[in-house]
Order: C-alpha cells, then sequence, then structure tokens
C-alpha cells in the first residue's frame, strides 16, 4: 500500500490506483487535515449529502491537532443513499415513545418511565408496586398498549378496516384507553388537592408554633430585663 520514499515523502497506494503522500499506521493510510485526497468522506460529510457509508469499513483516517484527533475516511463510490423511514414507521415510532411516557403507578406523564417496572422516578422513589386492580397501574398501561397494538393492525391491514368487527374492535379500545386515562386524570386531580391542603395545614401549623415561640421569647426577654432592674 505503500511506495518508496521520495524526498522526505512516503506514498499511499489508494483504491483507485492513484497514489498520494500520507503514511500508514495500523495497517490504514492517514493523511493530515487537509490533505486526504479526494472520493473520500468522513461520516458527517457523507450524512450531509444523504448518504451512508453502506456497511463499508474505514479506508483511512484523518488526524488533527497532532494526532490527538482523528476521524474515518468512507469511499464515496462505495456509500449508498440514506433509507428514507415510511409512514408506518414514523407512526410505530411516535406510538412506542407516548407508551413509553405511561407510568403504571400514576398513569401519563412527562418524561419517560423506566422500561424495568413502568414506573416514573417518583413513584419508584416512593416504593410504589403497580398493581391490575389500580385505575392507572398496569391495567390501564396495558389497555392503552392493547389500544396501540389495535392500531398497528388496523394500519397494516387496510383491507380489514372497513368491516364492522374491525371498526368496533378499535372503537371499544378507544374507549377503553379513554376511560382509564380519564381516571388517571381524576386521579391526580384529587391528589394534588389533597397535597395542597396538607402543605396548607402544615403552613398554617408552622406560623402558629413561630408565633407562640416569638411571644415566649419576647416574654422571657422582658422578665429578664425586670429581674436585672430589680438587682441593679
Amino acid at each position: 500500500m505503500t511506495g518508496p520514499v521520495t524526498g522526505g515523502v512516503e506514498w499511499v497506494q489508494l483504491w483507485d490506483g492513484r497514489r498520494w503522500p500520507g503514511r500508514v499506521r495500523n495497517g490504514l493510510p492517514e493523511f493530515r487535515f487537509g490533505q486526504a485526497p479526494s472520493g473520500l468522506s468522513t461520516r458527517r460529510q457523507l450524512r450531509e449529502r444523504g448518504l451512508s457509508r453502506g456497511g463499508q469499513e474505514p479506508f483511512a483516517r484523518l488526524t488533527w491537532k497532532r494526532d490527538r484527533r482523528f476521524a474515518w475516511l468512507y469511499v464515496d463510490d462505495k456509500a449508498k443513499a440514506k433509507r428514507t423511514p415510511s409512514g408506518k414507521q414514523l407512526a410505530a415510532v411516535n406510538k412506542a415513545l407516548a407508551a413509553r411516557k405511561v407510568c403504571a403507578g400514576c398513569g401519563p406523564v412527562e418524561h419517560c418511565v423506566r422500561t424495568t417496572d413502568q414506573l416514573c422516578g417518583d413513584c419508584h422513589a416512593a416504593g410504589v408496586t403497580p398493581t391490575d386492580q389500580s385505575p392507572a397501574g398496569t391495567g390501564g398501561w396495558r389497555t392503552v398498549q392493547a389500544w396501540q397494538h389495535d392500531a398497528d393492525d388496523d394500519t397494516d391491514d387496510e383491507h380489514d378496516a372497513g368491516t364492522a368487527e374491525r371498526q368496533d374492535k378499535v372503537r371499544a379500545a378507544g374507549d377503553r384507553a379513554a376511560e382509564a386515562l380519564a381516571r388517571t386524570e381524576s386521579r391526580l386531580d384529587a391528589a394534588q388537592v389533597a397535597a395542597t391542603s396538607e402543605r396548607d395545614e402544615q403552613l398554617a401549623r408552622w406560623h402558629a408554633d413561630e408565633a407562640a415561640r416569638l411571644s415566649a421569647e419576647r416574654a422571657d426577654s422582658n422578665q429578664t430585663e425586670w429581674d436585672e432592674r430589680g438587682v441593679a
């Protein structure tokens, strides 16, 4: 892959028969930044042109910052066009992401839940154990999953989508999912009201205790002042 050294320059044999100044390290050609031959690109450069490496191994390395940084170089002729996801694939990804935001303990949340027990961080920290009997627990989770599964079947099997049985099944699954989510919302609202009431009660008790403490301190201070005057 390398040629004779002429004038202190090492020549590298390229994939298309050309010879280019560079060096070989660990069996791969290596070029400094700005000195790579045409026909080679990094993965970022390929991605900007809508291409992928197409499963090929890197042909060379591009180095800079005194060899502390490097990037793999791939042959442009072996690159392939990037695959474009279909509408069904994008819909499946969106549904999977939506399912990841349903907690088995408290229902829909704003962030993704744990994959091990399907609990959000707050429920996991509180030691919640999801059960099938909980309105927003595993039963609600499975209801949403069943609804999504029915929707996937309906999308994949377009010929059966017009049948009355399929429509009734999808409609029933959607109703179950909506009912489960409504129960979850009601439960969250009740929990929020209870938490607010408890916080107000705690704040009122704290104000009362603080006022009693300040009153006792003022009484002790006045008593000490009268005692000192009497002694004087």
